[in-house]
């Protein structure tokens, strides 16, 4: 067992599990020499994952398959995995392993006991577990600080899991995945070798529980997420380690990179493997909703060949071969490589999981998520000898506090059965950066106060700087505790009660509201579809692959801007088949990035609350980054310079963090520009709409209008009065719109135009324009007035017309040349909308050439001040030939 921590292979990660109690194959505790150790394999295609060893009696063969809940991030709540035990057991799935890495009693404070509200919590969750038949196994991780050599520390944790075992389990895993390497002084006296340390205490450990059937070891090893799993790797690991090995498998897993959530099908992992493993654990999503196709595809996927079925075995004419012809015209036709897994199709495992997922989100549900907070060093201890075993009718209802993820120089959670689990890890193409590279803390919203049922126990949140104090992952202390609900979610005490929380008898009575012929029609929203789904899944795919028609976006939105000087402005030489095809593909293109928007909209009103607050931070995420492309295709189309410039957009998908939504960023010209992407979604879901498209002439008037009324706002008296009605818009916005329209784009809501952004990439030419039309033409509209009295605001603002407007110095515009204007109506309260039509705008005047922008804000104007801050720009340091009464504020590109 000493070369399971050195395993690692190249493609998977593995539980093993074992016959009888764990064995040293060399006696000095030092790893055997293999193909597989110590580093990948040099044919390994991606990444590696874990290995979990356990023990099987007997008889028949015990297939372990289930859900890991071992990510970094917010644990799930009770109900959370009540409804976990309620799809394992209608799927077929058996298997539960408790290891969230953010239960402090759990990883952090593994020596503590459980108090005796968290014993009942437990004892709770391990009861809800038996009443739906699945195998609940406790993990504990004393890894981080464990000294191996120390009898106290050995004891410490029998104590500990003695204290579980008199809860009701009966399976249980020991973990030192994620942990330092390196061993201290004392154990490096009495072990040979860190994998000679965690085989003793392993092997100790098992006997004292008295060789449980189910016991897992997993060894510490690199990140890992494989793309693919061999049948000959596991072949040769099951060779190495005498024993078949059970994968911990973290393919959804997306606790290391904010931006990405995986909803594609349980792939790269042929049937085959199922005879030559023990079993399969599934680490998913942190967000628990959003792990139905997950979990749901690797039921198919296991059920498949559930009776060990290997290729060389003739297939009968009975259902086996019924499902290889479904999986043959699935493949046929299919842009992705041909499946040669003749018993499970990945495409078809995904269509019938959205099929099935589609019909909960027409179910009204929202349930309250109370989280308790985890047990910490402080924690009430209780002696096991006290414990009974658990009631299966107990009501006490369990729940874990969301923390700050411990962060781990290593991966998420490993896997294990038996005794042990190695990782392997999967090279990525073309980028040395891993997909589990580090792990990101998931985002948690603070939480206002809700009522809940008394009979039930309460916590709140723990706040980040709290949680570095007093960390208590289970404590139930009624004093010490509050209620809370997150802005994204509202209450429900019963998951089975789908009335809104504040609804009331009498309100439920009322008759519906009938508008009359003359009134506003009520709102009846669109219907999800599996098409709409379908679209979903394939924009939040997998690891190292998107879904077809999020690979056909990135494609074509590539094409579009290598080829778009055949339809730039200044274009010598018009080539009207390759301008009809731009447009036709330019269109096309435009219709995909409006499913997407549709599909946000239909989500965003779908009756199972509890599903899209999973979903709605990833969903708002890629409706933002689609809609700025949408709108930067459309300026493309007709405003660009044929000498555009742009970044190669060759590079492989999963190359880079970010999934999707980041390839799209990397594809516009303000790449770098990470303020602008950083949108995050509002408190409460909303499924509002804005459009941001190319200005045209006929927005000239919608335009001076906002232009004047938020130059206005908030001034007691009104400075301008209805005689020169174009006056501030032909100031402020007017040479713009006339001479430099190419660079202008507007915001739209349904009640039409609420924002615009308009610039020009060289303020020099510009100024010469204004100098050579736009002002002599205003000079005519506007008469000089008199300068020998007291002049007011619009008079002033005329006599600028006639008087030389100051140059900026070239020292400063050779840095900042182009100038910008933006401005969104007070009615807009979503600021994301600013800083995509900043994005639209920068990226235009990017590609043509530009390097940095600058604007001008008056002194007295707090609110343009900051609304320009919030997008990126800085006060410029006052230069000899600064305007005095005028702030300048730049944003490099």
């Amino acid at each position: 067992v000493a070369n399971f921590v050195t395993f690692v292979s190249s493609e998977t990660s593995k539980m093993v599990q074992k016959e009888n109690t764990l064995e040293t194959p060399q006696v000095d505790g030092e790893p055997s020499p293999s193909p597989v150790s110590g580093e990948p394999c040099a044919e390994a295609p991606g990444p590696v994952e874990e290995t979990v060893i356990g023990v099987e009696t007997t008889g028949l063969r015990k297939f372990i398959s289930g859900v890991v809940e071992g990510f970094y991030g917010r644990p799930w709540t009770m109900e959370q995995r009540k409804e976990l035990f309620r799809r394992q057991q209608k799927w077929g799935l058996n298997t539960y392993l408790y290891a969230p890495k953010d239960d402090c009693k759990h990883r952090m404070f593994w020596r503590e006991l459980y108090s005796v509200e968290e014993a009942e919590q437990l004892m709770t969750l391990i009861g809800a577990a038996n009443e739906h038949g699945i195998e609940f196994i406790y993990a504990i991780s004393p890894g981080l600080d464990i000294t191996f050599s120390n009898q106290k520390e050995v004891s410490a944790l029998k104590r500990k899991l003695d204290q579980v075992s008199h809860f009701g389990c009966k399976s249980f895993a020991l973990l030192f995945d994620d942990i330092d390497h390196n061993m201290c002084p004392a154990d490096k006296e009495v072990f040979s070798s860190f994998a000679h340390a965690q085989v003793s205490i392993t092997n100790e450990i098992y006997q004292y529980l008295g060789e449980p059937e189910t016991f897992l070891f997993c060894p510490t090893g690199p990140k890992v997420v494989s793309k693919d799993i061999t049948v000959e790797s596991i072949e040769e690991v099951s060779k190495i380690l005498r024993r078949a090995p059970v994968i911990w498998d973290n393919i959804h897993a997306n606790d290391y990179d904010q931006k990405r959530l995986f909803l594609g099908p349980y792939k790269g992992r042929s049937t085959e493997l199922i005879p030559r493993l023990k079993g399969v654990l599934t680490n998913p999503n942190c967000e628990f909703e959003s792990n139905f196709v997950a979990i749901h595809t690797l039921a198919t996927w296991y059920k498949s060949n559930m009776n060990g079925v290997r290729k060389d075995v003739v297939m009968t004419d009975g259902e086996d071969s019924t499902v290889s012809i479904q999986i043959k015209l699935e493949n046929e036709g299919s842009d992705e490589e041909l499946e040669t897994d003749m018993l499970y199709s990945p495409q078809l495992a995904l269509k019938l999981a959205l099929t099935e997922w589609l019909g909960e989100f027409g179910v009204p549900h929202q349930y309250n998520s109370r989280q308790v907070p985890q047990s910490g060093a402080k924690g009430t201890g209780i002696d096991v000898s006290s414990m009974t075993a658990p009631s299966l009718c107990s009501s006490t209802t369990v729940t874990t506090v969301f923390q700050q993820p411990i962060m781990s120089p290593a991966m998420p959670p490993l896997c294990l059965d038996p005794i042990s689990l190695p990782l392997v890890e999967v090279e990525k193409k073309d980028s040395d950066e891993e997909p589990m590279e580090m792990v990101v803390e998931k985002q948690d919203e603070a939480e206002p106060e809700a009522e809940v049922d008394p009979e039930e126990k309460h916590a709140s949140p723990i706040l980040a700087d709290k949680m570095a104090e007093d960390l208590k992952p289970m404590d139930t202390d009624k004093e010490s505790l509050a209620e809370s609900k997150s802005p994204e979610e509202s209450i429900q005490e019963d998951s089975g009660n789908d009335i809104a929380p504040m609804q009331t008898d009498d309100q439920l009575k009322q008759e519906v509201f009938v508008p009359g012929p003359n009134e506003k029609a009520l709102f009846t929203a669109e219907p999800l579809t599996l098409e709409d789904l379908c679209l979903l899944a394939e924009l939040f795919y997998l690891p190292y692959e998107h879904g077809p028609k999020a690979m056909q976006m990135l494609k074509e939105f590539n094409w579009l801007r290598a080829n778009s000087s055949v339809v730039s402005v200044n274009c010598k030489r018009r080539e009207s088949e390759k301008v009809t095809e731009w447009q036709s593909r330019a269109e096309k293109f435009e219709e995909m990035c409006c499913s997407v928007i549709q599909m946000f909209t239909r989500l965003s009103n779908t009756a199972n609350r509890t599903i899209l607050y999973d979903l709605y931070s990833y969903l708002w995420d890629i409706k933002s980054i689609i809609s700025m492309v949408k709108s930067f295709v459309q300026w493309l189309g007709c405003r660009s310079q044929s000498s555009a410039q742009f970044l190669r957009g060759d590079q492989e998908p999963w190359a880079f963090r970010g999934g999707l939504a980041g390839e799209f960023q990397r594809l516009l010209p303000i790449d770098g520009a990470n303020d602008l992407f950083y949108q995050p979604p509002p408190s409460l879901p909303s499924s509002k709409i804005y459009t941001i498209r190319p200005y045209f002439p006929k927005d000239e008037t919608a335009v001076y209008k906002i232009c004047k009324e938020m130059y206005c706002e908030g001034t007691e008296d009104v400075p301008f009065s209805d005689d020169d009605p174009d006056l501030i818009g032909d100031r402020l916005v007017g040479g713009l719109l006339t001479l430099s329209s190419d660079y202008g784009f507007v915001l739209e809501d349904d009640e039409g135009i609420c924002g615009y952004a308009l610039g020009t990439v060289d303020v020099k030419p510009f100024i010469k324009k204004c100098k050579l039309s736009w002002i002599p033409f205003m000079q005519e509209k506007y008469h000089k007035p008199d300068c020998d009295k007291d002049l007011t605001e619009a008079e002033k603002m005329i006599l600028s017309f006639h008087e030389e407007e100051e140059g900026l110095p070239d020292s400063f515009l050779s840095n900042f040349p182009s100038l910008i204007k933006v401005d969104v109506h007070a009615k807009v309260t979503d600021p994301s909308v600013a800083k995509s039509m900043m994005g639209c705008l920068l990226s235009s005047l990017k590609a043509n050439g530009s390097h940095g922008s600058f604007c001008k804000v008056r002194q007295t104007d707090k609110r343009m001040l900051d609304f320009y801050s919030k997008l990126g720009c800085f006060e410029v340091a006052k230069m000899e030939g600064f305007p005095k009464d005028v702030i300048i504020m730049g944003r490099s590109l």
